[in-house]
């Protein structure tokens, strides 16, 4: 041990700690003889310890920092997890023999201990139940990389930079810490001033590096706040994040200050946090606009639009940044989905906002609505005007005469969508531009694959995800052409689970009970016709037009994972709407009540506690 850590006494106690915790040993002989050998390495950010494939059996003790776990898979990167003060790193090696599964990278500068093979060996010779804790250790490590919904990752250290001119970043960090409520009483804010007040302007960077770590160890989590300037504080707190937090004045220009270019650009930044870009806009704006300019030159893995003098945008990012982010997806089924609209309010009225929205087919397009944070007596309007007050009559009965690509052409469809965008909005806008994070889900025809649309023009990406294959035209992106999602994932939960959600609320209109008709064969074409003139009570046959058919089959592929789905989901909604057409949107008012009546009778069943996580 460096004659530095023998002086750092919070260090030596923290790392006997871990050794007894992960021992599960209260032998002090033990614990010390470890100690005694053991290898301290400090890790700069964006420093390897190891690379996936690499032959080695050493347990590393994470005293400070933070590490993140990856792996390549045909190229691309995936992240496993993020390993934070206390954890171990390695155990499965120390066990198997065999390589890496894995490359782990220091997200920040970061304080390992090294233990050997050889060490742990005298250990178990000395005490073999400490076996026992360690098995457990690494069992619980497999669970939580087999569970298919991760919890999302959350930054303790967070450094908050202002890239434009005139943003007031103290008290942005001030107001997102009182919007956490209890938990921000456990959140520290360290600014410049702070520093030079407590260690004067020349201070050492050892000493406020000390500083910093001894807060994150008495703390939930630690905001960091920078001027904006290329200073050495700046650059300390870029070395010491989880995440970096570029907050920027929406109306004015998008070009990189010298804070990103000369740390955050390149090949070499002296980060590799993730950075998240948060646009602030006037209370009075109605819909954000130009995000793509902002994105295109940088590095930004998520974004986000708030009105700083809106508390509840203020509570919005702040459950964002605390791992507590509430998503909402939409499935897809038709005219069912006017049941969306019904499920809105009634979370409205319950006083549940969300922070992510996300939906296939028709969910796309109600999630729309809402990810313009539009009421849900403005969305139920604006939808009923769509829907049912089309100029030129039903908003799908523009049938094509020949139809070579579909049945239905399509354009009384784009046509009100895109009226609807622009009377939300003022304009016509990209998804990166709606005020709640939103992405739908649509079928790549041209790779049979399912993808996730977030990025480009909203009402193209809309239509591409509820796009019937044979009953609607298909949209064409990039060269691919695009079809209804729900083809591959027409209630896509686990998409929201990626996408960070701490709480994900579920609205799906399948059910588990199929259709049955009391039929033997098809009736002939004039009896069919006959019996369509029936009142509907008495109406024999009621068999699904060609376009409800089409829409019907394009779902069937992915009911088994739409079932799948529900498990997933912390709160989840299923009106029963039965005897309801695909196409039939006269059916609105009592499609609504039906979403609207389940929704206040689910919610009123749930206790207080549970309902709590979503407020």
């Amino acid at each position: 041990m460096s004659e530095l850590n023998r002086e750092d006494r919070h260090g030596y106690e923290l790392l006997q700690t871990i050794l007894k915790g992960h021992f599960s040993t209260d032998d002090a002989d033990l614990i010390d003889n470890i100690q005694s050998e053991a290898e301290f390495i400090d890790l700069p950010s964006g420093g390897l310890l190891f690379l996936q494939g690499d032959h080695s059996d050493d347990v590393y003790f994470l005293l400070s920092g933070r590490l993140r776990a990856y792996t390549e898979i045909g190229g691309e990167r995936i992240t496993f997890g993020e390993i934070g003060r206390g954890e171990t790193v390695g155990e499965l090696a120390l066990f198997t023999g065999e390589p890496r599964s894995a490359s782990i990278v220091a997200l920040r500068d970061s304080s390992l201990v090294k233990v050997t093979r050889r060490l742990v060996e005298r250990a178990l010779a000395k005490s073999p139940q400490i076996a026992l804790q360690m098995t457990r250790t690494i069992i619980e490590r497999f669970r939580r990389s087999e569970r298919q919904r991760q919890t999302p990752i959350v930054p303790v250290n967070l450094c908050i930079v202002p890239i434009s001119a005139g943003i007031d970043a103290m008290a942005l960090a001030q107001n997102m810490r009182a919007a956490r409520g209890e938990d921000g009483k456990a959140t520290a804010i360290i600014g410049p001033v702070d520093i030079d007040a407590r260690f004067g302007a020349n201070a050492a960077s050892e000493a406020v590096t000390d500083y910093i770590d001894e807060i994150e160890t008495r703390s939930k989590a630690v905001y960091l706040v920078t001027d904006g300037s290329e200073s050495a504080w700046t650059k300390l707190c870029l070395q010491h994040c989880d995440e970096i937090m570029l907050l920027a004045d929406a109306n004015q220009r998008p070009g990189m200050t010298g804070v990103e270019t000369h740390y955050l650009a390149g090949d070499t930044p002296i980060s590799i946090a993730q950075q998240t870009l948060v646009l602030l806009h006037p209370v009075e704006t109605k819909s954000p606009i130009g995000t793509a300019r902002w994105l295109s030159a940088r590095r930004i893995a998520r974004h986000f639009h708030i009105r700083p003098k809106l508390p509840r945008d203020i509570s919005r990012i702040a459950r964002i940044i605390s791992g507590n982010a509430i998503g909402i997806v939409f499935a897809g089924g038709g005219a069912k989905g006017f049941a969306h609209v019904g499920v809105m309010k009634a979370l409205e009225e319950a006083g549940i906002e969300v922070d992510f929205v996300g939906g296939t087919s028709i969910g796309a397009i109600m999630g729309m609505c809402l990810a313009m944070d539009q009421s849900a007596d403005t969305i139920s309007a604006a939808v009923h005007k769509a829907f049912l007050r089309h100029p030129k009559g039903n908003i799908t009965g523009d049938y094509n005469f020949i139809p070579l690509v579909s049945l239905i052409k399509g354009k009384r469809t784009h046509g009100a969508l895109a009226l609807a965008i622009e009377e939300a909005a003022g304009t016509d806008i990209d998804s990166e531009d709606t005020w709640k994070t939103f992405f739908v889900i649509a079928s790549d025809f041209s790779t049979g694959a399912e993808v996730v649309l977030d990025k480009g023009n909203l009402a193209r990406n809309v239509i591409a995800s509820y796009a019937i294959p044979g009953a609607l035209p298909p949209m064409f992106i990039k060269g691919h052409m695009m079809f209804d999602g729900g083809t591959f994932n027409n209630f896509p939960v686990d998409v929201m689970a990626r996408l960070g959600a701490g709480q994900i609320i579920g609205v799906d209109l399948s059910t588990d009970h199929g259709r049955i008709f009391d039929i033997d064969r098809i009736p002939g074409t004039i009896a069919h016709l006959y019996d369509k003139f029936r009142p509907r009570k008495k109406q024999r046959y009621r068999l699904p037009t060609v376009p409800e058919t089409l829409i019907t089959s394009s779902f069937i592929s992915s009911l088994s994972k739409q079932k799948t789905m529900r498990r997933f989901a912390d709160l989840l909604f299923q009106p029963r709407i039965e005897q309801v057409g695909l196409l039939e949107w006269k059916r609105y008012e009592d499609i609504v009540a039906v979403g609207y009546n389940h929704a206040k009778e689910i919610l009123a069943a749930e206790s207080e506690d549970k309902l709590r996580a979503f407020r």
